[in-house]
Protein backbone atom coordinates (compact mmCIF):
# COMPACT_ATOMS: atom_id res chain seq x y z
CA UNK A 1 0.00 0.00 0.00
CA UNK A 2 3.06 2.45 1.02
CA UNK A 3 4.54 2.04 -2.51
CA UNK A 4 1.20 2.53 -4.48
CA UNK A 5 0.07 5.70 -2.30
CA UNK A 6 3.63 7.37 -3.49
CA UNK A 7 2.89 6.68 -6.85
CA UNK A 8 -0.74 8.12 -6.65
CA UNK A 9 0.35 11.14 -5.03
CA UNK A 10 2.74 11.69 -8.02
CA UNK A 11 5.71 9.86 -7.23
CA UNK A 12 9.28 11.35 -6.55
CA UNK A 13 10.98 12.87 -4.07
CA UNK A 14 7.63 14.70 -2.92
CA UNK A 15 5.56 12.05 -2.83
CA UNK A 16 7.79 10.31 -0.83
CA UNK A 17 8.35 13.15 2.04
CA UNK A 18 4.64 13.39 2.15
CA UNK A 19 3.81 9.84 2.96
CA UNK A 20 7.43 9.56 4.85
CA UNK A 21 6.10 12.18 7.45
CA UNK A 22 2.70 11.71 7.48
CA UNK A 23 0.83 11.38 10.88
CA UNK A 24 0.34 7.08 11.56
CA UNK A 25 -3.11 7.91 12.57
CA UNK A 26 -3.66 9.09 8.59
CA UNK A 27 -1.93 5.75 6.95
CA UNK A 28 -4.12 3.73 8.94
CA UNK A 29 -6.86 5.21 7.66
CA UNK A 30 -5.61 4.68 4.11
CA UNK A 31 -5.34 1.22 4.57
CA UNK A 32 -8.79 0.36 6.30
CA UNK A 33 -9.78 2.30 3.15
CA UNK A 34 -7.70 0.39 0.66
CA UNK A 35 -8.93 -2.97 2.39
CA UNK A 36 -12.98 -1.84 2.14
CA UNK A 37 -12.59 -0.56 -1.34
CA UNK A 38 -11.05 -4.48 -2.15
CA UNK A 39 -14.45 -5.56 -0.48
CA UNK A 40 -12.33 -9.13 -0.07
CA UNK A 41 -15.91 -10.43 1.73
CA UNK A 42 -18.00 -9.89 -1.44
CA UNK A 43 -20.81 -10.76 -2.33
CA UNK A 44 -21.69 -10.33 1.57
CA UNK A 45 -19.27 -7.09 2.58
CA UNK A 46 -20.13 -5.81 6.38
CA UNK A 47 -22.23 -2.93 6.41
CA UNK A 48 -20.00 0.89 6.03
CA UNK A 49 -21.38 2.57 8.76
CA UNK A 50 -21.47 6.52 8.40
CA UNK A 51 -19.23 6.52 11.01
CA UNK A 52 -16.49 4.57 9.35
CA UNK A 53 -16.71 6.55 6.26
CA UNK A 54 -16.78 9.42 7.93
CA UNK A 55 -13.06 8.81 9.95
CA UNK A 56 -12.01 7.31 5.87
CA UNK A 57 -13.05 11.26 4.73
CA UNK A 58 -10.73 12.59 7.87
CA UNK A 59 -7.78 11.10 6.37
CA UNK A 60 -4.99 13.30 4.97
CA UNK A 61 -5.09 10.91 2.31
CA UNK A 62 -9.11 10.41 2.04
CA UNK A 63 -8.86 12.47 -1.34
CA UNK A 64 -6.16 10.50 -3.00
CA UNK A 65 -7.63 7.57 -6.19
CA UNK A 66 -7.43 4.77 -5.33
CA UNK A 67 -5.51 2.46 -7.38
CA UNK A 68 -6.66 -0.60 -9.35
CA UNK A 69 -7.20 -3.70 -6.95
CA UNK A 70 -5.75 -4.98 -5.03
CA UNK A 71 -4.29 -1.62 -4.33
CA UNK A 72 -1.14 -3.29 -2.05
CA UNK A 73 1.41 -5.50 -3.28
CA UNK A 74 1.47 -9.44 -3.32
CA UNK A 75 2.72 -11.00 0.63
CA UNK A 76 6.14 -12.33 -1.75
CA UNK A 77 7.17 -8.59 -1.42
CA UNK A 78 6.90 -8.50 2.73
CA UNK A 79 9.43 -11.87 2.53
CA UNK A 80 11.51 -10.51 -0.06
CA UNK A 81 12.12 -7.68 2.42
CA UNK A 82 11.46 -8.90 5.31
CA UNK A 83 14.66 -11.82 4.55
CA UNK A 84 17.00 -8.40 4.74
CA UNK A 85 16.59 -8.74 8.29
CA UNK A 86 16.00 -4.20 7.81
CA UNK A 87 12.18 -5.20 10.26
CA UNK A 88 14.80 -6.58 13.27
CA UNK A 89 17.46 -3.88 12.68
CA UNK A 90 14.82 -0.88 12.30
CA UNK A 91 13.37 -2.63 15.58
CA UNK A 92 17.08 -2.03 17.45
CA UNK A 93 16.81 1.37 16.08
CA UNK A 94 14.03 2.59 17.60
CA UNK A 95 14.35 0.95 21.12
CA UNK A 96 17.71 2.98 21.03
CA UNK A 97 16.13 6.01 20.28
CA UNK A 98 13.19 5.38 22.39
CA UNK A 99 15.77 4.36 25.85
CA UNK A 100 18.25 6.87 25.22
CA UNK A 101 20.40 9.09 23.34
CA UNK A 102 23.21 6.78 22.21
CA UNK A 103 22.39 6.93 18.58
CA UNK A 104 22.25 10.96 19.31
CA UNK A 105 19.11 13.22 19.14
CA UNK A 106 16.88 12.37 16.74
CA UNK A 107 15.48 15.41 14.69
CA UNK A 108 11.59 16.16 14.58
CA UNK A 109 10.99 14.26 11.28
CA UNK A 110 12.84 10.96 13.22
CA UNK A 111 10.79 11.35 15.81
CA UNK A 112 7.52 11.00 13.59
CA UNK A 113 9.15 7.88 11.90
CA UNK A 114 9.34 6.55 14.95
CA UNK A 115 5.74 7.23 15.53
CA UNK A 116 4.64 5.50 12.47
CA UNK A 117 7.02 2.76 12.61
CA UNK A 118 5.97 1.75 16.24
CA UNK A 119 2.37 1.61 14.88
CA UNK A 120 2.93 -0.08 11.38
CA UNK A 121 5.70 -2.54 12.32
CA UNK A 122 5.51 -2.98 16.10
CA UNK A 123 1.85 -2.81 17.24
CA UNK A 124 1.91 0.16 19.43
CA UNK A 125 -1.55 1.02 20.39
CA UNK A 126 -3.90 3.30 18.36
CA UNK A 127 -7.49 3.94 18.26
CA UNK A 128 -7.91 1.89 15.68
CA UNK A 129 -6.22 -1.37 15.99
CA UNK A 130 -8.38 -3.39 13.96
CA UNK A 131 -6.57 -3.57 10.62
CA UNK A 132 -3.66 -5.02 13.00
CA UNK A 133 -3.29 -9.01 12.44
CA UNK A 134 -2.24 -9.16 15.81
CA UNK A 135 -3.82 -9.02 19.02
CA UNK A 136 -3.71 -10.80 22.90
CA UNK A 137 -4.14 -14.29 21.14
CA UNK A 138 -1.25 -13.58 19.20
CA UNK A 139 0.42 -10.82 20.00
CA UNK A 140 3.90 -11.05 17.63
CA UNK A 141 3.32 -9.35 14.25
CA UNK A 142 6.61 -10.51 13.13
CA UNK A 143 4.99 -14.20 13.87
CA UNK A 144 1.99 -13.90 12.31
CA UNK A 145 4.65 -12.72 8.97
CA UNK A 146 6.47 -15.64 9.24
CA UNK A 147 2.97 -17.91 9.94
CA UNK A 148 1.60 -16.34 6.77
CA UNK A 149 4.87 -16.66 5.05
CA UNK A 150 4.88 -20.31 5.29
CA UNK A 151 1.70 -21.08 4.61
CA UNK A 152 1.59 -19.48 1.38
CA UNK A 153 5.46 -20.06 0.23
CA UNK A 154 6.17 -23.20 2.29
CA UNK A 155 9.21 -20.79 3.19
CA UNK A 156 10.75 -18.99 6.74
CA UNK A 157 12.57 -16.16 6.23
CA UNK A 158 16.56 -16.79 6.71
CA UNK A 159 17.46 -15.37 10.40
CA UNK A 160 16.05 -16.32 13.55
CA UNK A 161 15.63 -13.89 16.76
CA UNK A 162 17.56 -10.96 17.53
CA UNK A 163 19.32 -13.19 19.83
CA UNK A 164 19.76 -15.65 16.45
CA UNK A 165 17.44 -18.49 18.14
CA UNK A 166 15.23 -20.15 16.08
CA UNK A 167 11.98 -18.06 15.90
CA UNK A 168 8.84 -19.43 17.41
CA UNK A 169 5.54 -19.46 15.13
CA UNK A 170 2.66 -21.32 14.49
CA UNK A 171 3.43 -23.65 11.39
CA UNK A 172 0.12 -24.46 9.72
CA UNK A 173 -0.21 -27.86 8.57
CA UNK A 174 -1.76 -26.61 5.37
CA UNK A 175 1.20 -24.80 3.37
CA UNK A 176 2.46 -24.64 -0.18
CA UNK A 177 5.97 -26.50 0.43
CA UNK A 178 6.22 -26.96 -2.91
CA UNK A 179 6.15 -23.90 -4.23
CA UNK A 180 10.16 -22.54 -4.15
CA UNK A 181 10.85 -26.22 -6.16
CA UNK A 182 7.80 -25.18 -9.13
CA UNK A 183 8.76 -21.31 -8.88
CA UNK A 184 12.35 -22.53 -10.00
CA UNK A 185 11.38 -24.58 -12.64
CA UNK A 186 9.44 -22.15 -14.30
CA UNK A 187 12.05 -19.76 -14.32
CA UNK A 188 14.04 -22.19 -15.44
CA UNK A 189 12.04 -22.44 -18.58
CA UNK A 190 11.23 -18.74 -18.87
CA UNK A 191 15.31 -17.82 -19.13
CA UNK A 192 15.34 -20.54 -21.94
CA UNK A 193 12.29 -18.71 -23.03
CA UNK A 194 13.67 -15.53 -23.12
CA UNK A 195 17.37 -16.61 -25.16
CA UNK A 196 14.81 -17.84 -27.57
CA UNK A 197 12.81 -14.79 -28.48
CA UNK A 198 14.51 -13.77 -31.19
CA UNK A 199 15.31 -17.38 -32.61
CA UNK A 200 13.06 -18.31 -35.50
CA UNK A 201 14.91 -20.92 -36.70
CA UNK A 202 15.53 -24.66 -36.04
CA UNK A 203 16.65 -24.75 -32.00
CA UNK A 204 13.95 -22.97 -30.28
CA UNK A 205 13.62 -24.95 -27.37
CA UNK A 206 10.85 -22.69 -25.70
CA UNK A 207 8.10 -24.76 -24.66
CA UNK A 208 5.17 -22.84 -24.06
CA UNK A 209 3.22 -26.03 -22.96
CA UNK A 210 5.81 -26.57 -19.84
CA UNK A 211 5.46 -22.72 -19.36
CA UNK A 212 2.19 -22.92 -19.16
CA UNK A 213 1.33 -26.13 -17.06
CA UNK A 214 3.77 -24.65 -14.12
CA UNK A 215 2.38 -21.57 -14.34
CA UNK A 216 -1.21 -23.10 -13.83
CA UNK A 217 0.01 -24.83 -11.08
CA UNK A 218 1.64 -22.37 -8.75
CA UNK A 219 -1.79 -20.45 -9.81
CA UNK A 220 -3.75 -23.37 -7.89
CA UNK A 221 -1.36 -23.39 -5.32
CA UNK A 222 -1.74 -19.82 -4.58
CA UNK A 223 -5.15 -19.38 -4.73
CA UNK A 224 -5.59 -22.76 -2.26
CA UNK A 225 -4.51 -20.07 0.03
CA UNK A 226 -6.78 -17.68 -0.81
CA UNK A 227 -10.34 -19.26 -0.40
CA UNK A 228 -13.03 -17.28 1.11
CA UNK A 229 -10.43 -13.95 1.42
CA UNK A 230 -8.02 -16.02 3.84
CA UNK A 231 -4.95 -13.85 4.44
CA UNK A 232 -5.81 -10.63 2.75
CA UNK A 233 -5.98 -9.09 5.96
CA UNK A 234 -2.48 -9.99 6.95
CA UNK A 235 -1.37 -9.15 3.16
CA UNK A 236 -2.14 -5.76 3.97
CA UNK A 237 -0.75 -5.47 7.28
CA UNK A 238 2.49 -7.12 5.97
CA UNK A 239 3.28 -5.32 2.58
CA UNK A 240 2.24 -2.09 4.52
CA UNK A 241 4.82 -2.67 7.02
CA UNK A 242 7.67 -3.70 4.88
CA UNK A 243 6.52 -1.41 2.31
CA UNK A 244 7.06 1.76 4.81
CA UNK A 245 10.45 -0.25 5.63
CA UNK A 246 11.54 0.25 1.69
CA UNK A 247 10.23 3.79 1.67
CA UNK A 248 12.20 4.19 5.01
CA UNK A 249 15.82 3.04 2.98
CA UNK A 250 14.96 4.15 -0.27
CA UNK A 251 16.75 7.27 0.03
CA UNK A 252 18.31 9.25 2.61
CA UNK A 253 15.23 10.44 4.68
CA UNK A 254 15.79 12.25 7.95
CA UNK A 255 15.83 8.53 10.01
CA UNK A 256 19.06 7.58 7.39
CA UNK A 257 20.32 11.65 7.38
CA UNK A 258 20.49 11.11 11.60
CA UNK A 259 22.02 7.62 11.93
CA UNK A 260 24.85 8.89 9.10
CA UNK A 261 23.70 6.11 6.76
CA UNK A 262 23.29 8.12 3.79
CA UNK A 263 24.67 5.69 0.71
CA UNK A 264 23.43 5.23 -3.00
CA UNK A 265 21.59 1.58 -1.90
CA UNK A 266 18.84 0.80 0.80
CA UNK A 267 21.38 -2.00 1.17
CA UNK A 268 24.09 -0.12 1.79
CA UNK A 269 22.08 2.21 4.22
CA UNK A 270 20.65 -0.78 5.89
CA UNK A 271 24.31 -2.10 6.28
CA UNK A 272 25.61 1.49 8.04
CA UNK A 273 22.33 1.46 10.11
CA UNK A 274 23.11 -2.34 11.19
CA UNK A 275 26.65 -1.71 11.90
CA UNK A 276 25.19 1.17 14.29
CA UNK A 277 23.18 -1.16 16.11
CA UNK A 278 25.09 -4.08 16.04
CA UNK A 279 23.22 -6.32 13.87
CA UNK A 280 24.43 -7.51 10.32
CA UNK A 281 21.59 -7.64 7.33
CA UNK A 282 21.56 -10.66 5.40
CA UNK A 283 24.78 -10.85 2.82
CA UNK A 284 22.60 -10.82 -0.25
CA UNK A 285 20.28 -7.98 1.00
CA UNK A 286 20.71 -6.16 -2.28
CA UNK A 287 19.38 -8.96 -4.13
CA UNK A 288 16.52 -8.94 -1.97
CA UNK A 289 15.85 -5.49 -2.78
CA UNK A 290 16.18 -5.59 -6.04
CA UNK A 291 13.90 -8.09 -7.18
CA UNK A 292 10.49 -7.46 -4.76
CA UNK A 293 8.51 -5.14 -6.81
CA UNK A 294 9.14 -7.51 -9.67
CA UNK A 295 7.96 -10.72 -7.68
CA UNK A 296 5.31 -9.46 -6.79
CA UNK A 297 3.96 -8.28 -10.10
CA UNK A 298 4.51 -11.77 -11.38
CA UNK A 299 2.79 -13.82 -8.61
CA UNK A 300 0.26 -11.54 -9.00
CA UNK A 301 0.18 -12.09 -12.71
CA UNK A 302 0.19 -16.05 -11.78
CA UNK A 303 -2.36 -15.92 -9.22
CA UNK A 304 -4.94 -13.93 -11.46
CA UNK A 305 -4.34 -16.81 -13.98
CA UNK A 306 -3.13 -14.56 -16.95
CA UNK A 307 -1.74 -17.47 -18.70
CA UNK A 308 -4.82 -19.48 -19.71
CA UNK A 309 -2.90 -21.69 -21.82
CA UNK A 310 0.19 -22.11 -24.48
CA UNK A 311 -0.52 -19.15 -26.31
CA UNK A 312 -0.70 -16.67 -23.84
CA UNK A 313 2.84 -17.74 -22.11
CA UNK A 314 5.12 -14.90 -24.24
CA UNK A 315 3.45 -12.82 -21.52
CA UNK A 316 6.25 -14.09 -19.18
CA UNK A 317 8.94 -13.65 -21.35
CA UNK A 318 8.23 -11.58 -23.99
CA UNK A 319 8.83 -7.56 -22.86
CA UNK A 320 6.41 -6.17 -25.61
CA UNK A 321 3.57 -7.39 -26.96
CA UNK A 322 3.46 -9.08 -30.53
CA UNK A 323 1.63 -7.89 -33.44
CA UNK A 324 -1.20 -9.78 -33.63
CA UNK A 325 -2.29 -11.71 -30.62
CA UNK A 326 -6.02 -13.24 -28.70
CA UNK A 327 -7.94 -10.51 -26.23
CA UNK A 328 -5.76 -10.65 -22.92
CA UNK A 329 -7.73 -11.33 -19.73
CA UNK A 330 -7.95 -7.56 -18.24
CA UNK A 331 -5.02 -5.86 -16.99
CA UNK A 332 -2.51 -8.41 -18.54
CA UNK A 333 0.81 -6.90 -20.15
CA UNK A 334 3.84 -8.21 -21.18
CA UNK A 335 6.34 -9.14 -17.88
CA UNK A 336 9.41 -10.36 -19.81
CA UNK A 337 11.57 -7.48 -17.99
CA UNK A 338 10.39 -7.87 -14.96
CA UNK A 339 10.83 -11.32 -15.02
CA UNK A 340 14.81 -11.10 -16.25
CA UNK A 341 15.28 -9.32 -13.41
CA UNK A 342 13.98 -12.03 -10.79
CA UNK A 343 16.04 -14.86 -12.74
CA UNK A 344 18.71 -12.76 -12.18
CA UNK A 345 18.10 -11.91 -8.36
CA UNK A 346 16.50 -15.17 -7.07
CA UNK A 347 19.74 -16.89 -8.43
CA UNK A 348 21.85 -14.31 -6.88
CA UNK A 349 19.81 -14.68 -3.30
CA UNK A 350 19.32 -18.44 -3.70
CA UNK A 351 22.74 -19.35 -4.86
CA UNK A 352 21.04 -21.48 -7.00
CA UNK A 353 22.16 -21.24 -10.91
CA UNK A 354 18.34 -21.05 -12.59
CA UNK A 355 19.77 -21.22 -16.15
CA UNK A 356 20.59 -24.84 -15.47
CA UNK A 357 17.50 -26.94 -15.15
CA UNK A 358 16.28 -27.94 -11.83
CA UNK A 359 15.27 -31.28 -10.95
CA UNK A 360 11.73 -31.49 -12.17
CA UNK A 361 8.70 -31.39 -10.59
CA UNK A 362 5.82 -33.35 -11.34
CA UNK A 363 2.95 -30.89 -12.76
CA UNK A 364 -0.58 -32.28 -12.47
CA UNK A 365 -3.56 -30.12 -13.72
CA UNK A 366 -5.55 -28.23 -11.47
CA UNK A 367 -8.82 -29.60 -11.03
CA UNK A 368 -11.66 -28.19 -12.76
CA UNK A 369 -14.92 -27.90 -11.57
CA UNK A 370 -17.56 -30.69 -11.95
CA UNK A 371 -20.85 -29.87 -13.99
CA UNK A 372 -24.21 -31.32 -14.40
CA UNK A 373 -25.24 -33.17 -17.44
Amino acid sequence: MITQLVQQLGGGAVAEAQVITADPLDLIWRMEQVLDAANPWAPNPPPAGPARVALFNDGAFSGVPMPSQPAWDHLIYAYAIENTRAAQILARVVRAFRGGEGLGIPSVATQRWLDTTETLLFGAHNPVAAWLSTSGVRPDAEAVRRNAYYRMFGMDLAHGTDANAPYPYDKAEASNRTFVALLEELLYELWRAIENVRNLVAGNTTDDDRIYRLAEQLGFMLRSRRQNALLSREELAATTAMGWVELTLGSNTPLVVDLRAQATSAADRLRVIGERVGMPPHSRANSFFAMAQELSLVLRALEAGWVTDSGRAWLLYQSTTPPTVPPLPPGAVPLGTEVRRVITEWAAASGRNLKERPTPVQVVAAPRPLTKR
